[in-house]
């Protein structure tokens, strides 16, 4: 089964991107920030097919997305960013595979991740 790691703040967007994914039959297991995501992938006997970092309401994006840079050379990462928030650095430079910003059309984005996945 395809699996997903998906960490965001902002809990009705991760809950309904969560929600939506299952419903594609895409295991998700859904952490509130980063950090707690990353700690997770440690633990993980294998790792997701993807990891999705919504920096949407993160208090330090710029912090994250290093964070999210050392494991991209491990397993696929996507973002989603709010246009206000304006990386300190390209993030497809630092290994992000995707990024995206709100608003986002959520079905079509449904599909590259189920592309993605696969």
């Amino acid at each position: 089964m395809a699996r997903v790691l998906l960490a965001g703040k902002d809990w009705r967007s991760r809950a309904l991107l969560r929600a939506q994914l299952i419903e594609e039959g895409i295991e998700v297991e859904a952490c509130e920030t980063v950090r707690e995501a990353l700690n997770s992938l440690t633990n993980l006997s294998s790792l997701p097919g993807l990891v999705i970092a919504d920096l949407f309401g993160s208090e330090h994006p710029s912090s994250d997305l290093e964070l999210l840079a050392n494991w991209a050379p491990v397993v696929p990462v996507w973002l989603l960013l709010g246009r206000e928030i304006k990386p300190d650095r390209d993030p497809e430079k630092l290994g992000v595979e995707r990024y995206f910003y709100r608003p986002i059309d959520m079905e079509k984005w449904i599909e590259q991740i189920k592309k993605r996945v696969g």
